[in-house]
């Protein structure tokens, strides 16, 4: 009986080598996550009612905003909002949302545009706080490194090398603390809005 020709296994991808463009990226990652922070806590508090200005929307007009390529399409509403305090009328306020026109909502003028408030709109708020962190863990492999991926078995291969140090312990902290933090955040969206 003959033995079969034994093949050689493709060669597995070598690591890339260290350098400051590893590292820039990994930084790139950490400044996405505080501007994922930012929004998400700047919108939380305004959701919240802890900053901004107070007052009622009352809805005139909704239409369909088309979103970009891979984007959803989202449903705004337009009309007018006045302060709580009296002080603010704005006729060209809107507010992402779907609602019908005549409704009154509760906002939050934060800026140049309106937050609603609510506790079901501060968690969803809070859960992209959260989704922060997984952008802080994707990012840390990277900085940690300084190993810049040229491919998707890079990313993993760069990912595994720090698997047991302090950099991958602090790794699997951010995406445990992210996904439980934005899972229940969402959890609690979800029955906010149940409940409505």
């Amino acid at each position: 009986m003959m033995q079969p020709e034994l093949t050689p296994l493709a060669t597995a991808p070598q690591l890339p080598r260290p350098g400051v463009l590893g590292r820039a990226l990994g930084g790139l990652f950490f400044v996405l996550a505080l501007v994922v922070f930012g929004f998400g806590l700047y919108n939380a508090a305004h959701a919240a009612g802890v900053a901004g200005t107070s007052g009622t929307l009352t809805v005139e007009r909704c239409w369909v905003k088309h979103g970009s390529r891979g984007s959803s399409d989202t449903t705004e509403c337009g009309g007018t909002f006045r302060s709580d305090d009296g002080k603010v009328k704005d006729d060209q306020a809107s507010v992402r949302a779907d609602l019908k026109p005549g409704n009154k909502v509760s906002v939050q003028q934060a800026g140049d545009w309106y937050v609603q408030t609510g506790f079901g709109e501060t968690t969803k708020w809070l859960a992209a706080f959260f989704l922060g962190w997984l952008v802080v863990a994707f990012g840390t492999a990277f900085a940690a490194t300084g190993m810049f991926p040229r491919s998707g078995m890079h990313v993993a291969l760069i990912t595994r090398s720090i698997s047991g140090t302090p950099a991958g312990r602090l790794r699997k902290w951010f995406v445990w603390g992210g996904l439980a933090g934005a899972g229940v955040c969402l959890l609690l969206t979800l029955a906010a809005w149940l409940a409505s």
